[in-house]
């Protein structure tokens, strides 16, 4: 059986009545008995106060309810729809004394030629202020970092402080007070050690010590921070640290560790190295700092961050050294695997193209605080990192949980 066309089937008969359709009407009853109701509201205005809204005694200010019912009059006598909708409700004559439509105004000049009493009320109490907070207080002089010209002075100084962190004639701790903020030392905020080289106008403001510093950073820049803002962010960093003078005496010797002193079967088996990048890319320059890679060596570290720029590893960029590690009887299998777990949660991401367009994924950079790392390290070094965990939240390595 041929199927029926369109046509076919609707020149058939409808016994059922499927195509008997009614269009929808349209209810406008709605919206006139609203208009209906709202000038009600303005009839029984009328009834009570003997005039129409807005035409009260002069001088007497108009409140809010019946500036609404007077904004809403005018409209009603400018739409000749609503006033013959209106008419047999206008008991007053409200609509009939002002029912000239005047044309909507097309420039500045028609809109206040209008004499509308809201472009006219001489109350200027509108532009007083009653609860508006008072500008913020600003400082004197905001510190802004700047390349240090003379930075080559102090580089040597930076070099010593981290031999001396390596060798354990300093020692990295917690920053926990201003006053150990003085000429010569050496903090990490943010990933990054800073030098005190100048202090400068003390005096005493609020009856706490300031002055204004020259802070010289680890990467070539300088600033003239004042004392209290240096402690503010070294306290608001969970990982600023000072770093300890080397001549403080025997307080702050290096304790003996297995890392010193070798067995006769022992045998430095490589460098582990801590480095950061000097690449241009503005992805890399926004991580404040706390971007390094950790990696492991078998050769000479010199020799293995030589051709960084045209290294994948080493996101095809220049790296600047910032710790070196002796490792004994450490393989390099064993390091990645160790270090790589450990740091799982910290490890970034990155896929970068090779020099020959080939695209590849170094698994070796992380976003940790310095200190972190240095703690890390020296625990895989003498094994006890095996009874640790880092806690990516805490942004801390905390003993792991043993299980029960």
């Amino acid at each position: 059986m041929a199927r029926q066309t369109l046509d076919e089937l609707l020149a058939e008969n409808d016994d059922m009545g499927l195509l008997d359709v009614k269009p929808h009407p349209v209810n406008t009853s709605t919206e006139v008995g609203r208009v209906q109701q709202e000038f009600e509201a303005i009839n029984v205005f009328v009834d009570r106060h003997q005039f129409a809204p807005g035409d009260g005694p002069a001088g007497q200010k108009v409140p809010v309810a019946e500036r609404v019912l007077q904004m809403r009059l005018k409209t009603y006598r400018q739409n000749p729809d609503i006033i013959e909708r209106l008419k047999e409700l206008d008991r007053h004559g409200l609509l009939t004394a002002l029912s000239i439509h005047t044309p909507d105004p097309t420039s500045l000049e028609e809109i206040f030629d209008l004499d509308d009493e809201l472009l006219t009320d001489p109350n200027t109490d509108i532009f007083t202020f009653r609860h508006a907070r008072p500008a913020a207080a600003r400082p004197d002089k905001i510190s802004e970092r700047k390349p240090c010209e003379d930075f080559d002075q102090f580089k040597p100084l930076f070099d010593q402080a981290i031999a001396d962190l390596v060798t354990g004639k300093r020692k990295s701790m917690k920053f926990s007070k201003e006053q150990e903020i003085e000429p010569g030392g050496f903090f990490i905020l943010n990933g990054v050690m800073v030098y005190v080289a100048e202090v400068n106008d003390p005096h005493i403001r609020n009856g706490k010590r300031n002055a204004r510093l020259r802070l010289i950073f680890e990467n070539g820049t300088e600033g003239k921070n004042l004392l209290r803002s240096l402690a503010t962010e070294l306290y608001k960093d969970p990982c600023g640290r000072r770093l300890s003078d080397p001549n403080a005496g025997p307080l702050f010797d290096p304790a003996p560790t297995t890392i010193t002193v070798a067995a006769p079967n022992d045998r430095i088996t490589g460098c582990i190295y801590v480095v950061r990048s000097l690449s241009s890319s503005p992805e890399i320059a926004k991580l404040d700092g706390q971007f390094f890679k950790i990696g492991f060596t078998t050769g000479s570290f010199e020799d293995r961050i030589r051709g960084a720029k045209d290294d994948p590893t080493f996101l095809m960029a220049p790296v600047h050294p910032v710790r070196t590690y002796d490792a004994i009887n450490l393989n390099a299998n064993k390091f990645e695997n160790l270090i790589h777990r450990f740091f799982a949660e910290a490890r970034m991401d990155i896929e970068i193209m090779d020099r020959f367009g080939k695209p590849f994924r170094p698994r070796e950079w992380f976003l940790l605080p310095l200190p972190v790392i240095e703690t890390a390290i020296a625990m895989l070094i003498d094994g006890t990192i095996l009874l640790h965990r880092y806690d990516a939240v805490a942004c801390e390595i905390i003993p792991a949980q043993v299980a029960t």
